[in-house]
């Protein structure tokens, strides 16, 4: 066991993520900690529209260096030490897997990928002053960032399980992929006439859908938008993350923030460029921002 702690601390070796960008330690000289740093906090799950709403800012106005994203922070931070020390750990070309990489993660650092972020070092001469990091999920994430990192302010992205899913498979990403050992499952014979999620092997997403939007979603088979074994794979992911990740104590973490311009909840069926200028106009009252159109 502690063969395993030692896969997941912190890196006792500066590491340099992106050009000025770095973790770990010794820090070189005139390099700061992110605590020191005005930050923007992207908090959301898949499909609420985290790099459209990013992107968004920037035609805004609002000028700021993208970090690392989560994807790579948890690639080179979380899984490849893992991978490096423990062999037999399976490789993590699966997003269902990854998220297993990332549960034993916070069993040694409850703040999960808030403590990754929290430890970051920047080198003010190579970014902007304002930084922006594409997302943490969950309770515990943001408590532990909203305790480390006094400088951040959050906004959290929401929208309804159906909109998440019909955006995940539409979107055709190849991170959104899962093991050969779930591709073998998910080959199996799918019913012609599918009646619920549980035709598909996967009843409990329907917990997650009203009856007549679970209905919706199957018609997507019917009507030959997406294939079974597309709709049964995509339902895994999302109901892995969804479980994994509670969104409801995450929101009310942020609801119970002690200052009304240091968090935000938006919804992102509104359109990105909406959506950032009320982003900007509630939390970035202060801020000059470019004229760039």
């Amino acid at each position: 066991m502690q063969h395993q702690v030692n896969t997941t601390r912190q890196n006792l070796f500066f590491e340099h993520l992106t050009p000025g960008i770095g973790v770990g330690f010794p820090v070189p000289k005139d390099w700061l900690p992110i605590t020191t740093f005005p930050l923007l906090i992207v908090v959301g799950m898949t499909g609420v529209g985290k790099s459209t709403i990013i992107k968004a800012l920037a035609e805004e106005g609002l000028d700021f260096t993208l970090l690392p994203n989560r994807r790579a922070l948890t690639e080179r931070l979380i899984i490849a030490p893992m991978l490096k020390m423990q062999e037999k750990l399976m490789q993590p070309y699966c997003r269902i897997k990854r998220l297993a990489y990332t549960r034993l993660y916070r069993e040694y650092f409850p703040g999960g990928m808030g403590h990754i972020l929290a430890s970051l070092h920047i080198n003010p001469q190579q970014v902007n002053s304002m930084l922006v990091f594409d997302s943490l999920r969950g309770e515990n994430e943001v408590c532990y960032a909203d305790k480390a990192l006094k400088n951040a302010k959050f906004v959290m992205l929401t929208a309804p399980s159906i909109v998440r899913l019909e955006r995940l498979l539409k979107r055709h990403d190849p991170f959104d992929r899962i093991s050969n050992q779930e591709l073998e499952e998910n080959r199996q014979i799918i019913p012609e006439a599918l009646t619920n999620f549980a035709s598909l092997g996967v009843p409990e997403a329907s917990a997650y859908f009203t009856p007549k939007e679970e209905q919706e979603i199957l018609e997507l088979v019917s009507k030959q938008v997406v294939t079974g074994v597309e709709l049964r794979e995509k339902l895994k992911i999302f109901l892995e993350e969804s479980q994994n990740y509670d969104s409801v104590p995450t929101k009310q973490i942020l609801e119970a923030m002690d200052t009304s311009d240091r968090s935000l909840i938006i919804d992102t069926i509104a359109s990105p460029q909406e959506s950032a200028k009320v982003i900007i106009s509630r939390l970035y009252k202060s801020v000059n921002i470019k004229t760039n159109k």
